[in-house]
């Protein structure tokens, strides 16, 4: 789900790789620190009759450009790696935790005919806990609370499904998190809560510089808050959000971004039902509003349903809509006024293997036109 290389070097990660037990993730280590290996090993073949945003392959979202033949390709770029470190205790019940997790969807290593083959790594996530169990202060880059409920897919891993183009949102970016479990241990009904205040980001850094501030970060930082409320079926979320941008564009231009958004999952007998919906504004740091920065306001909601056949096959199905207000788009010089997805999938899962058939449509509206495209997947995936 982009950023930096990770300043890894490919041999020290085979090392990593080739020297942990094939059953056994978990690693010691010095200083009483266990590790624990968790990723994603994945590949997609596809065909598509359309251009799509954030990218083609395992990154399509919504569509950009018709077609008038069909293309195809393949894509492993959600290759994942995650290290969980289990640190020492350091005051009473307190002890150290971290967690470091990579992929490979940074861009490609070169153009030309070998380019699509050499995908770069990046980072996703890299903080450092202090907890008690019930009680936990993160401090790196991890998740906004904005980021709820991820449609379930084989292919659209990295880029989830909806990601800008069907109503699901959120970022990761640095900060600070204060996590806390507010019901009792070994209840029936858990209610969790999280505050967050994340560094400020938006769209108009200055092009080839990496410690530039940019208009997020000469505003407010971003301030979250989040409750979660759990049964053994049913799970509800709900999430606010507010930062502001300064001198966006012409100096004194100030902008405040806000976000209200909810969600619930829950599984009965063999059908399956999740689904998130938000209403903001200024959010295209969040993937909202069809990835468009400016003063937008807007609103999306997506579900999605889950029908296991037998402990083996599921069948899904998945619609979303991502709706900014028309005005507002055209005002700050953008052109998507709405986006609607729709994918089904069938999935094969036995353990940590899992294959997935799945077919993508998205409608894009523009000003004065509709842009439709089609992608149609063939997945396989193992988690450990």
């Amino acid at each position: 789900m982009l950023r930096r290389p990770v300043g890894w070097s490919l041999p020290l990660l085979a090392l990593i790789l080739q020297t942990s037990p094939a059953l056994g993730q978990d690693v010691k280590a010095g200083q009483d620190i266990s590790i624990t290996i968790h990723g994603i090993l994945s590949g997609t073949l596809f065909a598509q009759d359309a251009d799509f945003g954030l990218g083609n392959g395992q990154k399509a979202e919504f569509v950009t450009a018709e077609r008038d033949k069909w293309v195809h390709g393949g894509d492993v770029r959600n290759m994942r790696l995650s290290l969980g470190l289990n640190g020492p205790a350091i005051s009473g019940s307190w002890r150290a935790n971290a967690n470091f997790e990579m992929d490979f969807f940074g861009p490609f290593a070169s153009g030309g005919a070998f380019g699509d083959e050499q995908p770069v790594p990046r980072l996703r996530l890299a903080y450092v806990d202090a907890t008690n169990g019930r009680t936990t202060v993160r401090f790196g880059q991890d998740w906004s609370l904005t980021l709820g409920n991820i449609p379930v897919s084989t292919s659209h891993i990295g880029f989830p499904l909806g990601w800008g183009s069907g109503g699901f949102i959120g970022w990761r970016f640095t900060g600070v998190k204060f996590i806390q479990m507010l019901s009792a241990p070994g209840a029936a009904t858990t209610t969790r809560l999280q505050l967050a205040v994340f560094n400020g980001s938006w769209s108009d850094e200055p092009a080839g510089t990496d410690n530039q501030f940019n208009a997020g970060e000469r505003g407010s930082p971003q301030v979250e808050g989040r409750l979660d409320f759990g049964t053994a079926k049913w799970n509800f979320y709900a999430v606010g959000h507010v930062d502001s941008k300064d001198s966006i564009n012409t100096a004194g231009d100030n902008l405040t971004s806000y976000d209200v958004e909810g969600g619930f999952s829950t599984t009965q007998g063999d059908l399956f039902l999740q689904g998130n919906a938000h209403y903001g504004r200024g959010m295209g740091h969040h993937f909202a509003q069809i990835v468009q920065f400016g003063d937008i306001q807007g609103w999306g909601i997506w579900g999605q349903l889950g029908y296991t056949l037998n402990p083996k096959w599921t069948v899904w199905g998945y619609y979303g809509t991502e709706n900014p207000d028309d005005a507002d788009v055209l005002a700050s010089g953008n052109t998507r006024l709405r986006s609607w997805l729709t994918t089904a999938m069938l999935r094969y899962k036995v353990g940590p293997y899992s294959m997935g058939l799945e077919w993508l449509h998205n409608e894009t509206a523009l000003p004065a036109d509709w842009l439709s495209g089609n992608q149609v997947l063939l997945s396989a995936r193992f988690d450990f």
